[in-house]
């Protein structure tokens, strides 16, 4: 049998031994099926959307706290305010009980002021005699 008559047969082996080495490749991959990448679609799509989730209420609390911050300095200016008109009504009291003050208006009433002033004390005890025309008892 003379080699050239082998030929044929060699060059089949040839293809044979490659699409076998082929299959035998291909079969070391395992095969991925539709359903495990749906799992993965999935997966993919909920770890997407806690972390969606996660930045909208990091936004959300964010929002509350410059609120509270706009809300806080609003009030403090308020309370400035009020700090102010509390400290001029103190002034306009003490300018209106000045002993000045007072002297004008009781005048300007009709008052006039007495020529011998008689002063009370209440630490004393009250005497009998000292109440002008009356008896305690």
């Amino acid at each position: 049998m003379a080699i050239t008559a082998l030929a044929p047969a060699i060059s089949r082996s040839k293809q044979k031994v490659i699409e076998r080495s082929s299959e035998v490749a291909l079969r070391l991959v395992p095969k991925i099926d539709i359903d495990k990448r749906a799992d993965q679609k999935v997966f993919i799509l909920f770890l997407t959307g806690i972390g969606a989730l996660g930045l909208v209420s990091l936004l959300f609390v964010n929002t509350l706290l410059a609120q509270d911050a706009f809300k806080l300095s609003k009030l403090q200016l308020e309370a400035r305010l009020l700090t102010d008109q509390r400290e001029a009504y103190i002034r306009e009291l003490d300018r209106i009980s000045s002993p000045n003050a007072l002297a004008a208006a009781a005048i300007e009433m009709g008052m006039a002021p007495s020529a011998t002033p008689a002063f009370l004390n209440l630490d004393e005890p009250l005497v009998p005699e000292a109440v002008a025309g009356g008896s305690i008892g």
